[in-house]
Formats: C-alpha cells, sequence, structure tokens
C-alpha cells in the first residue's frame, strides 16, 4: 500500500490533535470561569454598621465605614457590606480611588449606603453590584462615574425625588468609558415638580454605556439623557416606564450624541413630554447613526401631541426609527411596583429572557 499524501496526514494530526486538546480546553475554560464566579462571590474585607474601623476587617471582627471599607481593598479584591444601612460622615460622599476592586452586599443579605458613590478617574474598573442606594443625603447625582470600565449591577438606586440618579462623564473631572449598567432598578430620581435637569441615568460625556436589561421609572424627567456627547451607547431589553421624558438623543454646540442603539426596550407612559425625543436645538449639527429600534411603544399622555407615532418625536433628524411596535405592554401591577407583563401582553418576547424583578428584590 503506498504512503498516504502528506497533507492527509498533516490533516489526520490535526484532527487528532484537536480531539485530545478539546477537552482540556474545556476544562481550561470552565476552571476560569468558575474562577471569575468565585472572585465576585469572595469577600475579602468585610463593614457591618456595628463594626469599627480600627477592627481586622474579617466577618468577625468588621470595619463600620463603607469609605474605610474601600480604601483598604486592594485592586481584585472585593469589600462586603453585611446587612444594615450605612451612612458616611460628614458629607455623605464614598470616594473610591482604588481600581479594579468591587464592592457588593455580602452573599445573602441586602445592604443600604446612604450617601453619594463617586468614581473619579483612574478607579476604573470598579464594581457596586447587590447595593441598595439611597444618595438623598448629597445634593450632588447619587452616582457619578468618570472613569473606565465600572460596572453597576443588581443595585437599587434612588434619591427619593431629590437629584439625579446616575451620571455618567462629566467634561471637567473625566469622560467615561465601558460603563456597564445592568439589571438595576432606578426610580424616583429628580425633583418634583420636574425641572427638566434632573434624570435616572445622565450620559453626558461617555463612550460605549451599555444600558442592558434594567427597571427605570417614575423618574422627574429622562429616565435616560443623551447629552450632549454620549457616543455608542447600547440600550437594550430595559423597562422604561412613567417617567417626564423617556430618551432623549441630543447635543450641544460641537457635540452631538451620534451612533446610540436603543433596541428592544420597553417605553412607557411618559408624563411630561416625548418616550422618545431627538432635539438639536442647541448643536452645532445632528447626531449620526442613532438608531430607535424594535421597541414595544406605549403612550399614555393626557395631550395627543405627545402620544403621536407611540410617543416619538418621529422624523427628526440625527435618528433613525424602524421596527418598532406600538401597543400597551399590560403590566402585573405598575402603580405597586411590579412591572412583569401579563400572558395576554403583546408585548412579550421584546425583553428576551429577562424579567422586570419584584420591588425589593
Amino acid at each position: 500500500m503506498s504512503p498516504k499524501p502528506l497533507h492527509r496526514r498533516t490533516k489526520l494530526r490535526a484532527v487528532i490533535l484537536t480531539a485530545t486538546m478539546l477537552p482540556l480546553l474545556m476544562v481550561f475554560w470552565t476552571t476560569s470561569s468558575q474562577k471569575s464566579a468565585d472572585a465576585g462571590n469572595t469577600c475579602t474585607l468585610y463593614a457591618s454598621p456595628e463594626g469599627s474601623d480600627t477592627a481586622s476587617g474579617s466577618r468577625e471582627d468588621p470595619f463600620r465605614s463603607v469609605q474605610h471599607l474601600v480604601d483598604t481593598l486592594a485592586p481584585q479584591q472585593t469589600g462586603c457590606l453585611l446587612k444594615g444601612t450605612y451612612t458616611q460622615e460628614p458629607n455623605a460622599l464614598i470616594r473610591i480611588k482604588t481600581p479594579d476592586i468591587t464592592l457588593r452586599s455580602a452573599p445573602g443579605t441586602r445592604a443600604e449606603i446612604e450617601a453619594r458613590v463617586y468614581l473619579p478617574r483612574g478607579s476604573d474598573g470598579v464594581t457596586l453590584r447587590d447595593l441598595n442606594i439611597d444618595g438623598s443625603p448629597n445634593p450632588l447625582p447619587s452616582v457619578t462615574v468618570t472613569a473606565k470600565g465600572a460596572r453597576l449591577i443588581n443595585n437599587d438606586i434612588t434619591n427619593h425625588n431629590s437629584t439625579i440618579c446616575l451620571s455618567i462623564g462629566n467634561p471637567k473631572w473625566g469622560k467615561a468609558a465601558n460603563t456597564l449598567i445592568k439589571h438595576n432598578r432606578i426610580h424616583h430620581c429628580g425633583k418634583l415638580p420636574p425641572t427638566n435637569h434632573h434624570h435616572g441615568i445622565y450620559i453626558g460625556h461617555a463612550t460605549h454605556t451599555k444600558v442592558i436589561a434594567n427597571l427605570i421609572y417614575k423618574n422627574a424627567d429622562r429616565a435616560i439623557q443623551l447629552y450632549p456627547n454620549a457616543q455608542n451607547s447600547t440600550i437594550q431589553g430595559n423597562v422604561i416606564d412613567a417617567n417626564g421624558e423617556g430618551i432623549l438623543f441630543s447635543g450641544l454646540r460641537g457635540h452631538s450624541s451620534s451612533g446610540n442603539l436603543v433596541k428592544n426596550n420597553i417605553i412607557s407612559n411618559s408624563t411630561v413630554r416625548w418616550n422618545v425625543a431627538a432635539n438639536w436645538r442647541r448643536a452645532d449639527a445632528p447626531g449620526t447613526n442613532n438608531r430607535l429600534s424594535k421597541n414595544c411603544l406605549w403612550a399614555s399622555h393626557s395631550k395627543p401631541y405627545y402620544r403621536k407615532d407611540g410617543g416619538v418625536t418621529s422624523g427628526r433628524p440625527g435618528l433613525k426609527v424602524r421596527g418598532n411596535r406600538i401597543a400597551n405592554p399590560l403590566y402585573v401591577d405598575a402603580e405597586a411596583g411590579d412591572y412583569r407583563l401579563r400572558e395576554e401582553s403583546p408585548c412579550r418576547g421584546i425583553l428576551g429572557r429577562w424579567t422586570p424583578p419584584l420591588k425589593g428584590n
């Protein structure tokens, strides 16, 4: 029998090598993913409202203040808050300066912070998760991000109608980049009666912000403001209801928010103006490549003007509107904070697998 051609032998060896290595690669990927998950759930140091800042920081001997906890952490470490309410004297401000740390409630508990949380320039890669954040004791935005790679996951954020809840990027203090805002409840932000300045999420000077699968409701002005310089944001899979206005695309002088995608959201029942608007009156030129696609829209405004096209300023420059559905989402009980969809909702499937959480979860 003649020997097999060289290219066939090479191919056979490649197949054998792949078959041999694949289980090892699968073990590596699984182990790496597990290590990553374990790192997020492992508490390095603890704080408790009954603790002391002269303590060791262990679970049995916790610190007292959130500020001392985050100041003590090193990069890639996690600070966990035991159940209770945390205040921060003297000015209700927690400034997180160390990059790549996580601040969270201890697993199985829920802690509340009554203070403003600030991630300044340089504190890149910080994660805030599983926290109740009440920023009302401080007059500035409840959470401010001027760093890169911040992650806000599974938090309840409010300030009981006193100011902006989330401010992402600032022209003076730092541009934000790659911020992830996911699985949060963001509600009752901003002064009443509405002032047109206080929003749930204010994406001001930022690139590649991701707002994914959040419940954003009953905020005084915009649920999400893209102004003046929000670039390449992705806003997807959110329930946005009963805000003064849903989402605004806008700009100022030489800045125009561009490349922003709003897709697969339920946007409903804005109380002051539009569900979705584009306004370039203060900008030198309209933004480009902003898209509103495959959302479920429902306008219930008392004025017919704001109910047109599902509550969207259709036909405006700088915003492409296509493939949206105009339908009542039929929430289970929005007044009680239950934004799950009824079985007969025409908006079912818009959000994918995510289900809006029950109040308090």
